[in-house]
């Protein structure tokens, strides 16, 4: 199986098509989306898609879960390989919206599109931090070689897609992003997504555990494999311990964020991602970097909820008495190095072809398991430099964060939340492609958390200058009366 980076050894590498962001889009796409748009679900959704936008133009806490929608919808995917033509169906409805999913996120991402048309301008200048405009010349790059050396429909499909995605976050969120409240339902609406996934999974999990977990025992949920749903609760953590954080007393709205946040700990282990599982440990550990009090008893309190939990679980899916699956246990405590080859082959393509890349022998692009990696190997320094870009000014936003937080104690929660949730994305692009993807829910989220860090970033600029300039108006107006008295 060639990918286009031949002749080096990772061409030859059998990626299964959900392993990779790229590959998950299929050629039949557009036949698709018009077979979705033709059936009776597609056209009472689209119905319905079109009574929550104009409910939404109204309501902006209607618009966020809108766009939770989306995030969801862009998580699902089928596992397809040699072996399992044709996976487990979930139960209904479960089964035809993960068949649909693909345009089912499309729809939505119009339908968001036409909402972010109504949006008002707002106080704001920037918008973008600079590692979304470093991202955008990545993509421009993708689509550019894949125009000219691979599929012309595949590339313009991608070009279309990320561009919607793009416009749909600079005049929607990026704008809604105008107060303190907004911050708050932006928050919430990933917070949200990752309640879906859970509340649908949990659903299909008591039912029927085989159809989510068919891949070596492993937790993928409604999403392409293990890894993705793996990422997918981890981006979520950060945004669940906010929204727990965001209510001062206990009451059965805070209970509930613990229970989703205790189920999605519990997947997490499932999945048996240590990928993943990395990438929770440093959420917690970034969210409550100054009070090790608190991350350490929460973290307590989610280990003895999971294990109140596992009591219920069903005994024919557990082979262990940690609850855990065996094969999924010998994951965690396997020393074996899965990612070795993978990128020892992908820096070898990147030296062999440093300033374009490995020529596109097919019709799109494969990547390996290191965002960075994957972007030399495939487009060169060309790519590769402004990939390290995005990482490098994330590094400087989460800095600023810091800062802030350590400035401004009213902030202090918000600012955990965009750095631990850029902080754990960060070290998961490490190990995954993900940032490399075109319309997928980790790369939704991680644009999703820049956006709102640019947000506190310039809101704390803005009224620094304020401040500042209304003590020289009151210097001034002091040094004025004194001169007159």
């Amino acid at each position: 199986m060639d990918f286009g980076l031949s002749p080096n050894p990772y061409s030859r590498i059998p990626i299964p098509q959900s392993l990779s962001p790229k590959l998950s889009m299929p050629k039949t796409f557009i036949d698709q989306l018009f077979t979705f748009l033709g059936t009776p679900g597609g056209i009472i959704g689209i119905a319905i898609g079109i009574l929550m936008v104009i409910k939404a133009s109204q309501s902006r806490p209607m618009a966020w879960f809108l766009f939770s929608l989306c995030c969801f919808a862009s998580s699902l995917n089928t596992f397809v390989d040699r072996w399992n033509p044709i996976p487990p169906a979930l139960v209904f409805p479960l089964q035809p919206i993960r068949t649909y999913g693909r345009p089912l996120a499309i729809v939505l991402l119009v339908l968001l599109v036409f909402l972010a048309l109504q949006t008002q301008n707002n106080w704001r200048r920037w918008i973008f931090p600079k590692p979304i405009k470093y991202l955008m010349f990545v993509q421009f790059v993708i689509f550019f070689k894949t125009l000219v050396f691979g599929n012309v429909e595949f590339a313009l499909l991608s070009g279309v897609t990320f561009g919607g995605i793009m416009f749909m976050l600079k005049m929607g969120p990026g704008r809604w992003l105008e107060n303190d409240e907004n911050f708050h339902m932006a928050v919430r609406s990933i917070a949200v997504a990752g309640v879906i996934f859970v509340v649908g999974n949990s659903y299909q999990y008591y039912i029927n555990p085989f159809p989510v977990s068919f891949i070596q025992n492993r937790f993928m949920g409604t999403t392409g494999n293990p890894q993705h749903a793996a990422v997918l609760l981890a981006a979520t953590i950060p945004c669940l311990m906010f929204m727990f954080q965001s209510i001062p007393r206990w009451n059965y709205i805070k209970a509930l964020w613990v229970l989703v946040l205790v189920v999605v700990m519990y997947f997490l282990l499932q999945t048996g991602s240590r990928t993943g599982l990395l990438m929770g440990a440093i959420s917690i550990l970034l969210f409550y970097r100054q009070n090790g009090g608190a991350w350490l008893r929460i973290a307590l309190f989610i280990a003895i909820s999971g294990a109140l939990l596992l009591l219920f679980a069903d005994p024919d899916t557990v082979s262990s008495s940690s609850g855990i699956n065996s094969s999924v246990s010998a994951r965690f405590s396997s020393g074996e190095n899965t990612r070795e080859a993978v990128w020892n082959a992908l820096w070898g393509s990147f030296m062999r072809d440093p300033l374009f890349g490995a020529p596109l022998r097919a019709d799109r692009m494969g990547y390996g398991e290191n965002s960075w990696l994957s972007a030399g190997a495939n487009l060169g320094l060309v790519g590769f430099i402004p990939m390290m870009m995005v990482g490098w000014e994330s590094l400087k936003l989460m800095r600023e964060l810091y800062r802030l937080s350590n400035r401004n104690s009213y902030y202090f929660f918000q600012s955990s939340t965009v750095i631990a949730g850029l902080g754990s994305m960060i070290v998961g692009a490490c190990f995954e492609a993900f940032l490399l993807g075109n319309i997928t829910f980790s790369l939704i989220a991680f644009l999703t958390y820049l956006l709102m860090g640019g947000y506190l970033v310039e809101v704390d600029r803005v009224r620094t200058r304020y401040a500042m300039a209304e003590a020289e108006a009151e210097y001034e107006e002091q040094q004025h009366g004194g001169v007159y008295q």
